[in-house]
């Protein structure tokens, strides 16, 4: 865990052993929490001031990001800085202790939500004539290859964004559950193509309600209740601080977890400086794709990379071919502004940038 250290009105040397103090300090509690729960990479940003008048010399803030966007906050005042630091850091245990009490609730939730609806489908299955359930179990079992890696890219953005954590929901739940409410809903007679269309609504609407489970719970404060002392102290330290700290997940998006056949194709030809370079490129390219929003993302990949039409899309994503369009022509214009800023040469040719360009062959 790193500690970075920030002063106000004071320097090093007017602190000595502050440093290390606070280290000592986190490790007797915090540490061991973090550890415990898996965000031992998270780092401490602790900032010591020095009050102008009053019988308490000093403040200390400490201020930290833990997983589920979660920013928590503590502060205390003491006469010396070491005294000051040991309550601001009790107040911050006691912060991520809550956090983390509410992240585990929250998971046995959305983990209980889940059996539920994959009972309440089994139910449906079960009520299937036999030839009708085994006609759509076969009939999904052939796309279900298609539909993995569509969940595991999918899946990857999202945790990459912060949006889902790294070991729930895995691709093979989403995958099922898509699968069970597709068989559930099985129209006879249906093409694979309409088979598949509906796997894949399906599964995005899977991975939004685990998205939508995974958000942070809000509290309820009292509007009459005080505000605390040290609100307004804490506000003002974190403002310049958050122009450069913000939340990072601890998942590395990379090529593989989008395009694992691309990589595997590539590996052995990475050591030539050209194939290095396009390397290069195409784990930019992954890498900004996170940045556009969900449904700009979604249309762009399910067009460019599983080559299906826009009314096909629409019909995926509950919306109209001319959104499709749109969310498409938006993406593509980001990631060329991008690219342009990072100085990558466009792909040779004419029209807009082409994904399965820069992804299968890079840009050059």
């Amino acid at each position: 865990m790193n500690i970075k250290l920030h002063y106000e009105g004071t320097s090093a040397q007017d602190a000595p052993g502050w440093a290390q103090a606070l280290e000592t300090q986190m490790s007797k509690q915090l540490q061991p929490l973090l550890v415990k729960h898996g965000a031992e990479d998270s780092v401490l940003h602790a900032t010591l001031g020095k009050l102008k008048r009053g019988g308490k010399a000093f403040t200390v803030r400490l201020h930290m990001h833990l997983p589920g966007k979660k920013i928590i906050a503590a502060s205390a005042e003491g006469a010396e800085p070491v005294v000051a630091s040991e309550a601001a850091m009790a107040r911050l245990f006691r912060e991520a202790k809550k956090h983390f009490e509410l992240l585990r609730g929250q998971d046995q939730y959305k983990r209980k939500a889940r059996r539920e609806r994959l009972h309440a489908l089994k139910e449906q299955i079960a009520a299937m004539p036999e030839t009708v359930a085994t006609q759509a179990q076969q009939g999904i079992d052939a796309l279900l290859q298609r539909l993995e890696a569509v969940a595991r890219r999918e899946l990857a953005y999202l945790r990459a964004v912060g949006d889902l954590p790294s070991d729930y929901p895995t691709v093979r739940d989403v995958v099922d559950e898509a699968a069970a409410a597709t068989k559930a809903a099985w129209q006879p007679g249906a093409d694979s193509d309409a088979v598949y269309r509906q796997l894949l609504k399906n599964l995005f609407k899977a991975i939004d309600r685990e998205v939508a489970a995974s958000r942070p719970y809000g509290e309820a404060v009292s509007l009459d209740a005080p505000v605390p002392t040290d609100a307004q102290d804490d506000a003002e330290s974190m403002v310049e601080e958050e122009l450069y700290e913000y939340y990072q997940p601890d998942d590395t998006l990379s090529v593989a977890d989008v395009l694992p056949e691309t990589v595997e194709a590539a590996a052995e030809s990475t050591e030539q400086p050209a194939a290095a370079e396009r390397a290069g490129e195409q784990a930019y390219v992954v890498d900004v794709l996170k940045d556009l929003p969900v449904a700009w993302r979604r249309a762009l990949l399910l067009a460019e990379l599983d080559a299906l039409a826009h009314a096909a899309i629409a019909e995926v994503l509950d919306t109209t071919e001319r959104s499709v369009a749109s969310w498409i022509e938006l993406a593509q214009s980001f990631i060329e502004a991008r690219l342009g800023d990072a100085g990558i040469a466009r792909p040779s040719g004419e029209g807009r940038v082409r994904l399965t360009v820069w992804l299968h062959g890079g840009g050059r």
